[in-house]
């Protein structure tokens, strides 16, 4: 026992003094990854990293029997991406794929097989290989390192199992085994309804865009988040949207006085002198499309006026221009009318 204890304290020590190359490793495999995932459109939920700790290391050890701990245990250096959608899982391991050297991957799914529960996620272990080079990499290239990748509800699973010490079915005491059974079901269940929602979002967003050629049809869709977006980029291309201010302006708005987009327009339109005579005293509150958006309806509707927290300057500013506005047009007659 005082050999192993002695063998076991040697490694411990050795990695302790490499534990800052490992620590460079996640640190540039994190790096790698976030770089990748702004230019393929990926937006995962969470990316983290760590090293493995000398504690853990002295557990494994006391656990497992290694032949030469320090080349076969390939977890010392971990990074975990977590992705909202099971797609933007795949898009990941097709990263993965295309910019490490892999040297090990796992599907945890398959090796579940149709009838067990458990945890669901992918499992790489890569090096940086030979197509990085350079003094940044020095000491790290041929290093390995775990990539988990696994949606929220995989996650959350991997983590409450974990706290729970069930690492397997097989551990699981039978009285427990039926509700953890139906804990795993209903996370499979719900990962196919939000994977489902969000291709039916897809869809729809799409729906909208095909109709942006034809300015009637594309007006005359329902107002909600999704064609209220479309329509400020529509409206304002050189401009980008604000989402949070998107989501605020449907908040305040009596959606019943604007069913559909034809009626925003309308507004915008009938307040387009005075908003940009406000732009001209003050252009740097209006730096969205979104901000052009909402002053206008300011200019145009005293109810969403009331509600919505405009800036004391720009309640100066609708009072001051209120005279710009187009009061005789035809929308603007029946937006006014309705109240």
């Amino acid at each position: 026992m005082d050999d192993i204890n002695s063998t076991h304290d040697s490694i411990v020590r050795e990695y302790a003094g490499r534990q800052s190359l490992y620590q460079r490793l996640v640190d540039e495999v994190k790096y790698v990854l976030n770089e990748k995932f702004k230019t393929g459109n990926i937006k995962p939920a969470a990316v983290s990293g760590r090293v493995k700790e000398l504690k853990s290391l002295r557990m494994k050890l006391s656990r497992k029997h290694y032949q030469n701990p320090l080349e076969d245990i390939t977890d010392f250096a971990g990074v975990r991406v977590v992705c909202n959608y099971e797609a933007d899982t795949i898009k990941v391991a097709s990263l993965i794929h295309s910019d490490f050297e892999i040297c090990e991957h796992v599907d945890k799914s398959s090796n579940l097989g149709v009838d067990k529960m458990g945890y669901h996620g992918a499992h790489f272990i890569v090096r940086l290989g030979t197509r990085y080079s350079g003094t940044r990499y020095d000491g790290i290239c041929a290093l390995k390192c775990e990539i988990q990748v696994r949606t929220v509800l995989q996650d959350a699973w991997a983590m409450i199992s974990h706290q729970l010490n069930y690492k397997n079915e097989d551990s699981v005491p039978p009285r427990l085994r039926r509700d953890l059974n139906n804990v795993s079901a209903l996370l499979e269940i719900a990962q196919r309804v939000f994977d489902n929602v969000r291709d039916q979002r897809d869809a729809y967003v799409h729906e909208i865009e095909e109709k942006e050629s034809d300015p009637q049809a594309f007006l005359a869709q329902p107002l909600d988040y999704e064609t209220l977006l479309a329509y400020t980029r529509w409206k304002f291309p050189n401009l980008q949207p604000s989402e949070r201010l998107n989501l605020r302006l449907l908040q305040d708005l009596n959606q019943k006085s604007y069913p559909t987009l034809s009626q925003i327009d309308q507004a915008v339109e009938a307040a387009k002198k005075a908003v940009e005579a406000y732009r001209l005293e003050n252009p740097d509150w209006f730096k969205s499309s979104t901000d052009f958006i909402t002053k206008s309806l300011g200019f145009i509707d005293s109810a969403f006026l009331a509600k919505h927290g405009f800036a004391p300057r720009t309640r100066e500013a609708i009072v001051k221009y209120r005279h710009l506005v187009k009061s005789s047009t035809n929308g603007y007659k029946k937006l006014n009318s309705s109240r």
